[in-house]
């Protein structure tokens, strides 16, 4: 849950199918959201228009405006916006936001945010009985607020300390859109209108993704973007309908990738990724892409390509002081780990290497070495082989690497480098 939100408000949701068993815990409010940018959120919004609905000071005087659902009375429920369409059965998936409140308290112990709606499957979701069977009551488009029993609630015990014991509850549910549940079973992507099925989960893998990268475990998310990304490349589109959501999805999958990516510091995995984005046309107009592209870009001592990047982004989003920093920062990291020297000192002989040279290669390792900022540095072009072979040799000293890419050199931090193109590709 979104510990953001109001101060009674629950970190995690409750397990809904096992609370009067284990009673381990479930994320009610999954994040199916519409991030293109992890960690791009807004501190100062105001929290009160997060969720819907208002408190209830007494339960008894508003269940007089109520009309009951069941045939126990346990669910009770007001229209508050009507909807349309036909009523949701166990075969329809949801897309639901919803805001809970005990008797009497100001703000909600549970809520989804008004614009990042939970999305719930109502044949297998593990939602308490009340909530079910609320949201059954209802069409696309309605708003209503309900008074649940405890009994088809948290039940007599409730979980101390965060739920009272017999404690009823009202929500406030609006439903958004719904669909018809994708089918169950291997995904066979040759089959035709298989694009619902297959945008279904890997929005699934979007949102786990995400959830893993804010608990820090990177390359478990990178695993589920990457598949994501996979499953839509290898979908046929029916229309260039599908084309748009897929590229829009698409998009949000290779920003999340990047940022993983520099992250772990492989900044040349980030930067293929930036030449998706690039060939999508989300690179020189996205301040946060060219944020992170020069970052990346930083990381493998392409200070120059960095720094344009840089520069770009402050065109687009002025005094923003994350990208200041990044500039301060690079000018540092290129100060400290300068090739110039190398080629004013390099010989046009296959078979010459020049003192000042060898000078000027022990001091660039041992600065490269120790800069936490930089993990790979791309060699000056035209090197001769006796000074490669002595950068190979000092490199070897110092416990690094000189790695090639194709016919280019890099002195790295990492044994090996895997990589499909050729660094001028993304420069």
């Amino acid at each position: 849950m979104d510990t953001t939100g109001p101060s009674l408000a629950l970190e995690n949701g409750l397990d809904l199918g096992k609370l009067f068993t284990t009673g381990s815990v479930l994320h009610i409010n999954e994040d199916y959201n519409d991030m293109d940018f992890i960690g791009d959120t807004n501190n100062n919004e105001d929290k009160r228009t997060n969720y819907i609905g208002e408190p209830v000071t007494s339960f008894e005087e508003f269940e007089k405006q109520l009309q009951t659902v069941d045939e126990n009375g346990h669910v009770k429920k007001k229209i508050l916006e009507e909807g349309g369409g036909q009523l949701l059965g166990k075969e329809w998936t949801v897309s639901v936001s919803f805001a809970g409140y005990w008797e009497n308290e100001s703000e909600p112990f549970d809520y989804t945010k008004s614009y990042k709606p939970l999305v719930v499957n109502l044949n297998e979701n593990g939602l308490l009985p009340g909530i079910q069977m609320a949201i059954q009551s209802m069409l696309v488009g309605e708003m209503a607020v309900f008074l649940l029993s405890h009994v088809v609630m948290y039940g007599e015990l409730g979980v101390p300390p965060r739920i009272k014991p017999k404690a009823d509850c009202i929500f406030y549910i609006k439903i958004i859109k719904s669909f018809k549940t994708p089918k169950e079973g291997k995904l066979d992507f040759s089959e035709p209108n298989i694009f619902n099925r297959v945008y279904s989960e890997v929005k699934m893998l979007y949102a786990s993704g995400i959830t893993l990268h804010k608990t820090k475990n990177y390359t478990a998310a990178i695993q589920l973007f990457r598949k994501g990304v996979n499953m839509l490349h290898r979908c046929r589109l029916a229309d260039e309908n599908e084309e748009q959501i897929q590229e829009k999805l698409l998009i949000k999958l290779y920003i999340n990738l990047l940022v993983s990516y520099n992250e772990i510091k492989q900044p040349l995995k980030a930067c293929t990724i930036c030449n998706e984005l690039k060939r999508l046309n989300r690179l020189w107009n996205n301040e946060k892409v060219l944020f992170q592209s020069a970052k990346a870009l930083r990381m493998i001592g392409e200070f120059n390509a960095a720094e344009k990047r840089l520069k770009r982004a402050l065109e687009l989003c002025p005094d923003n002081e994350k990208i200041v920093a990044e500039l301060s920062l690079l000018a540092k990291t290129r100060d400290s780990c300068c090739k110039v020297s190398l080629i004013e000192n390099k010989i046009d002989n296959s078979n010459t290497i020049s003192d000042s040279f060898k000078t000027e290669v022990d001091n660039l390792i041992k600065n490269f070495k120790v800069n936490v900022n930089i993990c790979k540095l791309t060699l000056p072009g035209d090197l001769n082989n006796a000074e490669i072979e002595y950068i190979k040799e000092a490199c070897s000293k110092e416990n690094l690497f000189c790695n090639k890419i194709q016919k280019d050199y890099l002195l790295d931090k990492d044994k090996e480098v895997s990589i499909e193109s050729n660094l001028d590709l993304f420069i």
